[in-house]
C-alpha cells in the first residue's frame, strides 16, 4: 500500500511537472505563428480610366477552406476590388489576378460581395497547392487587450525599401499590437475590431491573427484623427457571407485544436480535447503609426468610410464603396471638413447639389484659387428609394475621388452609402456624407 501511495505521489508530481513545463512554454503559443504567411497573398485588381489607360489598385487576401484541402476561395475587402467590379459592370476591361510570387501570377475571379460589410469572395480556376486555407474564430469581449498580428503587403514598404522580391509568402509584412474593443458601425451594423496593429495601404484584406494563428478579422482601416487606431471587421460578417453562399470554410475551436470544416452546411465536427493548458496573452505591443503616400501603384488603403466614433470622424483611405446598406430616417447631409469651410453643413433635398468653384451654379462653393478644384466639379444626389449618395465626376480637371485615393469615373454615377466621404483633386478638400 505504501509503495502504491508512493508511485500516485510520483505519477502526480510528474503530471504537476508536465504542466508546469507546457506552463512555462506558453510564449511558443503566444509567438506569431509563421504558417500563417502560407496562407496570405498579394492581390492585384485594375481598371481603365477614361481614356482607357490601366490603373492598378493592390490590396492583400487569405485563402479559406477545408482544413487539408488545396484552397481555391480567397477573403479580401471589396474596397479592394471595387473599381474592378465597377470596371466589368460599366467599362469592361477590368483585371483581377493574385500573385503568389514575382513572376508567377493566376487570374481570380469575383465570387461574391458585400459594399457595406466591406468584404469580398474572389476564386482561383482550380485549387491551388502553393497556399494553404486560413482557418478563423470568433474573438469577444474576454480577449480585450489580447496580442494580435496584422499579416499584408503594405506598398509603403516596398517603395521605401527595394526588395529583391516583394510577393512571395515570406514578403508580407506582420505587426503587432492588441484589440482595443468591440463595436458595430451605425449605418451599415457590420462588426468591427478596434486595434492599435499598425496598418497603411496595401494591408487592406489581409488577416488580422490572434495568438493561436487563427484569423478574428479582415483589416479594413485606420483612423484619420488617430494614427494609432485601426479596424478590421470580424469575422462573424465574414462568415455570415460565407454561409449564405455554401462557402467551405475551416475555424479554429478554442483550446488549440483544429478544425471543423464547414461553410453553408452547417455541419459542426466535435473534437474532445483530453489535455488543455490555458494560456493568457495580454501582452501589449506599441503600434507604428501613419498611412504613408502611394507611388509607383495606387494602393486599395483602407475600408468603408465608417464614424465609428460619430458623424465627425472618418477613417484613413475610407473607400466610400457602394453598397446594400441602408441607413436609417434622417436629413441627408455633405459636411466639408475643408479648413476654408470650418465644418460647413449643406443639406440635401430633391435636386443634386453641385460642388465647385462656380457661386453661381454651386451651393458648396470653395474659394477661387482652392488647389485641385475646378469651377464645376462634382455633384452629389441622395436616393431617398435607395437611401444612398450618388456622387457623379463633372468631367473635372484634377478628378473627384474616394479617399483610399481611387479616381472617380468622369460622367460616371457612384453609388455611396453614409458615412461615405471624397474628396476634390487633394485630400484637404474631403467632405463627408451622412445622414443625421
Amino acid at each position: 500500500m505504501k509503495r502504491l501511495c508512493k508511485i500516485a505521489r510520483s505519477v502526480k508530481a510528474a503530471a504537476l511537472a508536465l504542466v508546469l513545463t507546457l506552463a512555462f512554454a506558453v510564449p511558443a503559443f503566444a509567438a506569431f505563428d509563421s504558417s500563417v504567411l502560407d496562407g496570405v497573398v498579394l492581390i492585384y485588381s485594375g481598371a481603365p480610366d477614361s481614356s482607357g489607360k490601366m490603373e492598378y489598385w493592390r490590396g492583400t487576401g487569405f485563402f479559406i477552406g477545408e482544413e487539408g484541402k488545396n484552397p481555391e476561395y480567397i477573403i479580401t475587402n471589396c474596397h479592394v476590388v471595387e473599381e474592378y467590379i465597377l470596371a466589368g459592370e460599366a467599362l469592361g476591361g477590368g483585371q483581377l489576378y493574385v500573385m503568389f510570387d514575382a513572376n508567377d501570377q493566376e487570374e481570380a475571379y469575383l465570387v461574391v460581395y458585400d459594399y457595406a460589410k466591406d468584404v469580398a469572395v474572389l476564386k482561383l480556376s482550380e485549387p491551388t497547392e502553393k497556399r494553404k486555407a486560413l482557418l478563423m474564430a470568433d474573438a469577444g469581449e474576454e480577449d480585450l487587450g489580447s496580442e494580435i498580428y496584422a499579416v499584408g503587403y503594405p506598398l509603403a514598404a516596398d517603395v521605401t525599401i527595394q526588395a529583391v522580391t516583394s510577393a512571395g509568402t515570406s514578403d508580407a509584412t506582420v505587426t503587432t499590437g492588441s484589440i482595443g474593443r468591440f463595436l458595430t458601425e451605425s449605418g451599415t451594423g457590420r462588426k468591427l475590431i478596434q486595434t492599435d496593429v499598425a496598418l497603411s495601404g496595401g494591408n487592406s484584406g489581409g488577416p488580422l491573427i490572434n495568438g493561436d494563428g487563427a484569423v478574428i478579422g479582415v483589416s479594413t482601416a485606420g483612423s484619420k484623427l488617430d494614427q494609432n487606431l485601426f479596424y478590421a471587421v470580424s469575422t462573424s460578417d465574414v462568415r455570415f457571407l460565407l454561409d449564405q453562399n455554401n462557402i467551405p470554410y475551416g475555424v479554429y475551436e478554442e483550446g488549440g485544436m483544429p478544425v471543423a470544416a464547414i461553410g453553408g452546411i452547417g455541419a459542426a465536427v466535435v473534437i474532445v480535447v483530453i489535455l488543455a493548458v490555458v494560456v493568457s496573452r495580454k501582452k501589449k505591443a506599441p503600434a507604428a503609426s501613419g498611412r504613408p503616400g502611394a507611388a509607383n501603384a495606387r494602393e486599395a488603403a483602407g475600408g468603408q468610410a465608417a464614424s465609428a466614433d460619430g458623424g465627425a470622424s472618418g477613417m484613413a483611405g475610407a473607400s466610400g464603396s457602394a453598397g446594400s446598406g441602408a441607413a436609417g430616417k434622417g436629413t441627408p447631409l455633405m459636411r466639408s471638413m475643408a479648413p476654408q469651410h470650418g465644418g460647413m453643413v449643406v443639406q440635401l433635398h430633391h435636386q443634386p447639389v453641385q460642388i465647385g468653384r462656380d457661386p453661381a451654379t454651386c451651393r458648396l462653393v470653395y474659394q477661387d484659387g482652392t488647389p485641385g478644384v475646378s469651377a464645376r466639379h462634382c455633384q452629389v444626389y441622395f436616393d431617398e428609394q435607395e437611401k444612398m449618395f450618388i456622387v457623379t465626376d463633372l468631367n473635372s480637371t484634377y478628378g473627384t475621388f474616394l479617399v483610399n485615393g481611387q479616381r472617380i469615373a468622369p460622367n460616371t454615377p457612384v453609388k455611396l452609402p453614409a458615412h461615405s466621404s471624397i474628396y476634390l483633386g487633394e485630400p484637404d478638400n474631403t467632405i463627408y456624407l451622412e445622414i443625421e
